[in-house]
């Protein structure tokens, strides 16, 4: 008999048995699994940290506390000191090394004042939970338990005679080693803040740049990119000038930015973020405006043509599908104009002459007809049919206008810096290199 050829689908399906693990778990189990595991590893840390405290720490400073100090307190005192000033969440935190810096301090200074050893350390350690509560905005979680144990000590100190006329010393020195405490963890995070703040603009800036590159997002969401990413970067500058953090509008350009990198293809998605893009280039407008305008050095002498490219971007949302393009290619090559201008000096006086002439016309030219069309959507003529396809023809022979302004701006410039290059290089041969 015939032996029966190996199929391609045949193929495949021995080749993805042979690589599938038997017995696969879902994701969903493996997931809880990895969350099972590290839950266990955590409380392997802290029980690790409490028989640390029990077996060395405690015994250690009990037997190094004075004889006149009950050992079984000094013992109990030493371990409840060991598990508030050891830090047990990430140690970069400021809500973790800075309370745990001041309870060490706390420590030395109960000893300084005379305080048995054990006595010092347990001080030491309620300064660190008390300090890591209010960095922490009370929100501990857990770690409020140590709390009870906390107040089980203070109650073991007041009780005891060997101890009650330091106490009361000891602790008031709390208060100034507190405010220091607090005082150096405002100045870091307000450091942390800005080193944060530095790196997100710094991160969306870059954001920009990628997204410029994008051309599946279409050339009216590519023209809106620009002047959000210019408005965006004027912004940026003002940050901490006079007392200014914006940290909501930051936040609304990181979302909007984030939102853009994000759509992979199409066109339908990208035009849904249009409005949010125009509205945030009014928002930065406003506050560029209210810091200084363009006389303050923020905002240059091409924000009008920007502002005009925004209104045809805006206008242009009523438009067929055909007009509309033409009207997204009108307004990414108009940008591309003012860029060429900001980048070159010598392009402004012939970038400017255009842009007056045509930019305002073809925003005007396309509100007319829109007002035509809303006036005659029931009732249109011949005429006015004529005349909107006519406006059609002058539409795109205005987007190929565009385009040659912006290419020629552009070889202008290579031109312009080619001739450099020559003149260089003649000049490096007459010298002989």
């Amino acid at each position: 008999m015939q032996k029966q050829p190996v199929t391609r689908d045949e193929v495949q399906r021995t080749e993805k048995a042979q690589t599938e693990t038997p017995g696969a778990v879902s994701p969903e189990i493996s997931a809880a699994a990895q969350k099972v595991g590290s839950g266990m590893k955590r409380f392997a840390k802290r029980f690790m940290v409490h028989v640390a405290g029990l077996l060395f720490f405690a015994p250690a400073i009990s037997s190094l506390t004075t004889e006149t100090f009950d050992t079984g307190l000094a013992a109990v005192l030493a371990y409840l000191a060991f598990i508030c000033l050891l830090p047990r969440g990430p140690v970069n935190e400021r809500s973790w090394y800075i309370p745990a810096a001041a309870g060490l301090v706390q420590w030395a200074i109960a000893g300084l004042l005379g305080a048995p050893l054990a006595l010092g350390a347990f001080i030491g350690g309620l300064q660190a939970f008390a300090l890591r509560a209010i960095l922490k905005k009370f929100q501990m979680g857990f770690e409020w338990v140590a709390a009870f144990f906390l107040l089980v000590g203070l109650t073991g100190i007041f009780t005891s005679t060997a101890v009650s006329s330091l106490s009361w010393g000891v602790i008031i020195s709390m208060i100034p080693v507190a405010a220091a405490a607090l005082a150096v963890a405002y100045a870091v995070g307000r450091l942390s803040e800005a080193k944060n703040k530095q790196e997100l603009v710094a991160d969306i800036l870059k954001r920009f740049k990628e997204l410029s590159s994008h051309e599946h997002l279409g050339s009216g969401v590519l023209a809106e990119i620009e002047i959000l990413a210019d408005r965006a970067s004027q912004f940026f500058t003002t940050i901490n000038k006079g007392g200014h953090t914006d940290d909501t509008v930051i936040g609304k350009v990181d979302v909007v930015s984030r939102d853009l990198l994000n759509i992979q293809s199409g066109r339908s998605a990208p035009e849904r973020l249009l409005r949010s893009m125009q509205d945030l280039s009014e928002e930065l407008d406003k506050i560029l405006e209210e810091r200084g305008g363009a006389s303050s050095g923020i905002i240059d002498a091409y924000r009008g043509y920007e502002q005009q490219v925004r209104a045809l971007l805006i206008a242009k949302r009523d438009l067929a599908p055909d007009s509309a393009k033409q009207i997204d290619t009108i307004a990414y090559a108009a940008y591309g104009i003012i860029r060429q201008m900001r980048s070159d000096p010598a392009d402004r006086p012939g970038g400017e002459r255009f842009l007056k002439r045509y930019l305002k016309a073809t925003a005007d030219m396309v509100k007319e007809r829109k007002r035509l069309e809303d006036a005659s959507a029931t009732n249109r003529s011949e005429a006015l049919n004529t005349a909107l396809a006519r406006s059609d023809e002058v539409l795109e022979h205005l987007a190929q206008a565009f385009r040659d302004e912006d290419q020629y701006l552009m070889t202008n410039d290579t031109v312009n810096f080619t001739a450099e290059l020559n003149a260089l290089d003649t000049f490096m041969k007459m010298r002989g290199h």
